[in-house]
């Protein structure tokens, strides 16, 4: 089995060393370097070399949960949402959920109110029928958590009692969290301070980039957690892009500012080496017949500029077809065309027109 991991591509392998020495680790790329093919990988091949081992995985979006449980397709690894995670964990302490979410609302920097003028009786939720309940929508006074609190209430408990940590420990030898930058500092805090508080062990994995933070109560990077040490946080950095034409590739290096320096990909198989044009001229056409004049207009398509970030989009797709680019410093017009001949729309910053290839 082991002898399986020299296929695997070298930071996937980098990523195993780290598991071997027992240690947490951060996987970070750039866009299109193929974090999330990386991350099918290694729960692919932890789940082969520990056959009775549960694998969790979080990510932010259901989509995303859709996308890499259809990738593995093993009834060991449970993919969730952090959230509904969290939740699951959790739900089934009730006594310890009434209390924590009491002490937290009597605390004024927990920022959870049932009622803001008065502090609240230890008894207050015991004639709760369901209990505490985690939903869409916060109804604190009947019990009843959302998104924002259900994150500050698991902080809280996992903080408070050491064995939650070891009972999610021996559930999961793995737990593997993508787009790990978008995460809540309080979640991460969970499982790099409070997991430590169990003597029992597991490997901890995250999956993203720093610099494709969105939102603003997500951690953005782990620096205060990485390091050689044996209880830090080990990063591997994965430089190769799997997805982008060199050009793109050169913008985004010009970009960064943590270090990470990409490369084209050396996998014959990544989709910017093997230019998968079928595939994209068949999304092309299954986006234009959607426009047929009955139920969308033809004349202002979603996907070719009703919005402006998805005009620059779609013209990209033009660019990747024909290869057609101009140098405006050095005065040169290039064609790599991918389908042969071919007649094509050009524009540039000082005019536009037909640009063809016929050999």
């Amino acid at each position: 089995m082991v002898e399986e991991r020299l296929t695997l591509e070298s930071e996937v392998q980098e990523i195993f060393r780290c598991i071997d020495n027992k240690r947490n680790f951060l996987l970070s790329g750039g866009a299109g370097s193929g974090k999330t093919y990386s991350l099918v990988q290694v729960i692919r091949q932890v789940i082969t070399e520990n056959q009775t081992a549960k694998v969790a995985c979080m990510t932010y979006t259901n989509a995303a949960v859709k996308e890499i449980e259809e990738r593995v397709n093993h009834t060991n690894l449970d993919m969730s949402t952090i959230h509904d995670f969290l939740w699951e964990n959790i739900k089934n302490f009730q006594n310890e959920l009434k209390s924590a979410v009491i002490a937290l609302s009597n605390d004024e920097g927990a920022n959870i109110s049932i009622d803001e003028s008065n502090l609240i009786p230890g008894d207050y939720f015991d004639d709760l029928e369901k209990g505490i309940q985690y939903k869409e929508y916060l109804k604190i006074k009947e019990g009843i958590i959302s998104h924002d609190e259900l994150l500050i209430v698991a902080n809280y408990l996992f903080e408070k009692y050491p064995k939650l940590s070891s009972i999610v420990k021996d559930k999961y030898q793995f737990i593997f969290i993508d787009e790990y930058q978008d995460t809540n500092k309080a979640v991460v805090d969970i499982f790099l301070n409070h997991f430590k508080k169990s003597k029992k062990h597991n490997i901890i994995g995250f999956f993203g980039d720093a610099m494709q933070s969105i939102y603003d109560d997500g951690i953005g990077n782990l620096d205060e957690y990485k390091g050689h040490e044996p209880d830090k946080v080990c990063e591997v950095k994965k430089t190769q892009n799997r997805r982008n034409p060199r050009k793109v590739i050169d913008l985004a290096n010009r970009l960064r500012t943590d270090g990470i320096v990409q490369e084209a990909s050396v996998d014959e198989n990544a989709p910017n080496m093997l230019g998968e044009v079928e595939k994209g001229l068949d999304i092309v056409r299954t986006c234009r017949t959607r426009y047929d004049g009955k139920t969308r207009n033809p004349f202002d398509e979603y996907e070719c500029g009703h919005w402006y970030a998805r005009a620059m989009s779609s013209y990209g797709l033009l660019q990747g077809l024909t290869g057609v680019r101009y140098d405006a410093v050095e005065g040169i017009l290039y064609i790599d065309s991918k389908v042969g001949d071919f007649k094509s729309f050009l524009s540039t910053e000082t005019g536009f027109g037909n640009i063809g290839l016929k050999d």
